[in-house]
């Protein structure tokens, strides 16, 4: 049995792989990561891949599903490939709901990532997301910007 437990677990990481996103069950845990720009009632609001660099602020969400006892995750925050955050956080239930937020700065556009580690160190997810530069606001035409309106 311990033979096969290898090969199926890479069997298993290489399944899950896409272009940007990676998921694994680990001692049983299995994680659902979502961004999202708010959160309610325990649950993601404004779930999206990609941001406007006015966000503010993005949710890293995440059902964490087979835990036996209580332990922890951890979501680190990746901005083109350095390490911007480290959260922990408590998982008190098979079957739990918890999140992290990442303040953003407008001008941290580009590529960011999420990894979600297990409290012994493994890879549970990662998940990329982008914050995009806000189009420049274009001033009106001149043909309007010199209307004006008169009464009689």
């Amino acid at each position: 049995m311990k033979k096969l437990f290898f090969p199926i677990m890479a069997l298993l990481l290489a399944a899950a792989v896409s272009a940007q996103e990676l998921t694994a069950v680990v001692d049983g845990i299995q994680v659902e990561l979502e961004f999202a720009s708010g959160i309610s009632e325990r649950m993601p609001t404004g779930m999206a891949a990609s941001f406007g660099a006015d966000v503010g602020k993005v949710f890293a969400w995440c059902r964490v599903t087979g835990a036996a006892d209580t332990t922890s995750i951890r979501h680190v925050y990746y901005y083109n490939g350095e390490e911007m955050a480290t959260v922990d956080l408590p998982v008190k239930s098979p079957s739990w709901r918890t999140w992290s937020s990442k303040d953003i700065l407008p001008q941290w556009v580009g590529h960011w990532e999420v990894k979600v580690f297990n409290a012994s160190g493994s890879l549970l997810a990662a998940k990329a997301f982008s914050i995009t530069a806000l189009a420049p606001i274009e001033p009106p035409p001149a043909e309007i910007q010199g209307t004006q309106t008169t009464g009689q």
